[in-house]
């Protein structure tokens, strides 16, 4: 019997499909998962399957990770008698409520550009024998779809994990109930969040001209990434201070997403039934509601007014142009960069990452990792209203410049293995044939302006500022060094021009990779602070640290002038990620 339903729909769907209405929409919903030919995304979609697989990763490794909290076996190793899986799981509940707006709306960002149909839809679908309504509604229900599929695939791991993990050895009824309840909150926070974010792009498509949209829309994505970082980064914190918060404040709170989702979970667990839960609940289905109704409403009304003036509309880059195409960094980068060639594809590379939309989404989402970190490691102190006192600054204020200069650097070094226009890179093949360290040397300084141009000069200020000119002129001195040595350590075997190359393949040493760029942030954030702050406490110390940052710069200079010719030579094709 399964199997004749199952082969009924199975029919209906590909005679579906065939219809010119069907064909349509599979076509929108395939433009929404593979991108839809913006410029500048060579190199940067991925297939619908590695997708889906990223997107479930963050729900199934935490399940694993909250397993030792709720296994019988450790609770009877520490003596736990009467342990209540309801009460306990409320607070990895909440982290998994705000996981679910993270990356779901993460993954709306991502695809925020791909919501309004573009220049490329208009002149291949307009000639056709199609109405703008069909049009419109098979865009609608594309939209519909992907925001379904990101909210079920980003919770559908932990939908079963979790609720095993937390109820392993209960009744049937037990599991049940407890996994309907967190079923019910997480896909309703994750709906809100995919949905909100498509309202937002749509109020302001409906709101704005289509110039001011495109600039705009960008610094609306990195407010809307910190935003949702910073709720990700606080999701441990913020159960506790609602078990801390007076009946005042709690009332003020508790309407607010993602807190009001907990309200879905207590209800359905049955342990909401005061007052205060039942309106959780109705806040957080109302806010379900409102998103989904904006995002349509504001889809309905921007689709006219963009769709149709897509002709008259110039293609502009994100960010302004300069009138004056001049920066306060020419006259050194001449005195550096002596060669035509090597400033020729220095301003390529500097361009490239201030005019390519996909290359500065890139760069803005990880200052937006630095920024939220910056912010957990201010708000960590021990004694926050102290943190501006003392005779050194403390370790949390130290990390502030390490986390924002590792971030960049590495978000710069990523955007680097994305190809801007594979079509146009015969030129530097033309001109730089038989130079061996020039696209090496022109990232490194693309790295070193794009992150210190801007961190350095401010460190210096707000240090100087309340410990004096003396730390400020050492801890300033810290920051330079180690990013140099970062840099260096990134390019050691650095061989391509930036955004001239294939990305690079992503093999089994992937993880290893990841792990590494990890522990580098650990590292840059935990330990070098600690010692930045010992080396400020006297002279002699101040020497030694630079020293070995000197010594960390050499050392690599010397492992690059022990490679063979063949491994430092320019190349313009796809090389394995073990050089990346």
């Amino acid at each position: 019997m399964t199997g004749r339903v199952t082969l009924a729909v199975k029919k209906r769907y590909q005679g579906f499909a065939r219809t010119p209405y069907g064909r349509l929409q599979r076509l929108f919903v395939e433009r929404m998962f593979q991108g839809g030919g913006e410029p500048g995304s060579d190199g940067l979609e991925m297939g619908t399957g590695a997708i889906l697989v990223l997107l479930a990763m963050p729900g199934a490794v935490a399940s694993f990770l909250l397993f030792p909290k709720y296994g019988s076996l450790f609770h009877w190793i520490q003596g736990i008698r009467n342990f209540d899986p309801f009460k306990a799981a409320m607070e990895d509940e909440y982290f998994f409520i705000v996981l679910s707006v993270t990356v779901a709306g993460a993954a709306a960002l991502w695809r925020w550009d791909n919501i309004f149909l573009d220049r490329r839809d208009y002149f291949n679908l307009v000639p056709l024998p199609i109405s703008l309504r069909s049009i419109f509604t098979a865009n609608l229900c594309a939209i519909l779809l992907i925001s379904a599929v990101f909210t079920i695939v980003v919770n559908g791991a932990s939908l079963f994990l979790f609720p095993a993990t937390v109820m392993g050895g209960d009744t049937n009824a037990l599991i049940f109930r407890f996994a309907g309840g967190h079923a019910a909150a997480v896909l309703l926070a994750g709906a809100f969040s995919c949905f909100a974010v498509f309202a937002v792009s749509g109020v302001l498509m409906s709101m704005l001209p289509a110039a001011v949209f495109r600039r705009v829309s960008l610094i609306a994505r990195f407010l809307i990434a910190v935003v949702l970082l910073g709720l990700l980064g606080s999701s441990f914190a913020v159960p506790r201070v609602i078990e801390n918060m007076g009946r005042g404040a709690l009332h003020r709170v508790k309407f607010l997403p993602p807190i009001s989702f907990l309200g879905v979970a207590q209800s359905i667990w049955g342990r909401g039934e005061d007052a205060d839960t039942t309106q959780m609940m109705h806040a957080a289905v109302g806010a379900v509601a409102c998103a989904v109704l904006t995002a349509i409403l504001a889809y309905a009304v921007s689709f006219r007014r963009s769709f149709l003036h897509i002709p008259e509309a110039r293609d502009e880059g994100p960010l302004p142009r300069p009138r004056v195409p001049w920066s306060p960094f020419t006259p050194a980068l001449n005195r550096i960069l002596r060669t035509p060639a090597q400033r020729a594809v220095y301003r390529f590379a500097a361009r490239t990452l201030t005019r390519s939309e996909a290359h500065l989404q890139i760069l803005l989402g990880f200052l937006a990792v630095g920024l939220v970190a910056s912010a957990v490691f201010l708000s960590s102190a021990a004694n926050p209203r102290a943190i501006l006192s003392g005779r050194v600054p403390p370790p949390e204020f130290l990390a502030v410049p390490f986390a924002l200069s590792y971030c960049v650097v590495i978000g710069t070094r990523f955007a680097f293995e994305m190809p801007a226009n594979l079509k146009a890179n015969w030129i530097f093949r033309y001109s730089l044939v038989g130079i061996s360290d020039e696209g090496r040397a022109i990232a490194r300084w693309v790295l070193l302006v794009f992150s210190l141009a801007w961190i350095a000069p401010a460190t210096f200020v707000v240090t100087a500022v309340y410990w004096g000119p003396k730390i400020a002129t050492l801890h300033t001195g810290a920051v330079i060094l180690t990013t140099a040595a970062l840099v260096e350590a990134l390019l050691a075997r650095y061989r391509k021009v930036p955004f001239t190359c294939p990305p690079p393949v992503f093999k089994r040493n992937a993880g290893l990779v990841v792990m590494a760029y990890l522990f580098g942030f650990y590292f840059f954030t935990s330990y070098l602070p600690r010692l930045d702050g010992w080396s400020l406490l006297q002279p002699w110390r101040a020497i030694c640290f630079a020293l070995l940052l000197a010594i960390v710069i050499v050392a690599i200079h010397f492992y690059r002038k022990q490679l063979l010719a063949m491994d430092k030579d320019l190349i313009f094709e796809e090389i394995p990620l073990s050089e990346f």
